[in-house]
């Protein structure tokens, strides 16, 4: 939708999974022509340079991303969630392309995120935030027959200080 409106927030995300574990992830936004990508186990990059989360410490001044999906069978679960994240944090944004969001979590311009999402939304990212030092999981608990790994439903993905403030925020309504 951002890229048929002229919204310069999309990206190209590609990720590279092998038996259900992401070695690679790529995502490039050609607008801004920035690179984020990561390799397991040796960390991520923003057009080369090496990228870390942010150090913020305490949810109210926690800047927080999220996503409305098209199919808004949940509305009022949704908006009760993002009032209580408007109340605790710090203030939230609305980006519209979960792959960047993730990866502004990376690289410190966001604290965390959360939203439901489809694996080719997030697989790359994912890699990218957990590389940049992000912890990623979710804030209601996946179903057992799907991989918490590409289970984007109740994704969250933020700093390793804010996590479980944040789980407990998200799940506490």
């Amino acid at each position: 939708m951002n890229f048929a409106r002229g919204h310069s927030q999309v990206a190209v995300s590609i990720a590279f999974y092998r038996a259900g574990v992401a070695e690679l992830g790529v995502v490039y936004n050609p607008f801004t022509q920035e690179l984020f990508s990561a390799q397991a186990g040796q960390g991520a990059t923003l057009n080369g340079e090496t990228i870390h989360c942010s150090g913020t410490d305490e949810l109210r001044r926690a800047l927080i991303a999220t996503g409305f999906p098209y199919q808004k069978n949940n509305l009022g679960q949704m908006i009760e969630r993002l009032q209580k994240v408007l109340t605790h944090c710090a203030d939230v944004r609305r980006l519209g392309s979960a792959a960047l969001d993730i990866c502004w979590v990376a690289c410190g311009r966001l604290d965390g995120y959360y939203e439901s999402v489809k694996p080719w939304d997030f697989a790359a990212a994912r890699l990218i935030a957990l590389e940049a030092g992000a912890v990623a999981g979710h804030y209601l608990a996946p179903p057992a027959d799907i991989s918490p790994t590409l289970c984007g439903d109740h994704m969250l993905v933020s700093n390793a200080v804010l996590f479980e403030a944040m789980q407990s925020l998200l799940t506490d309504h």
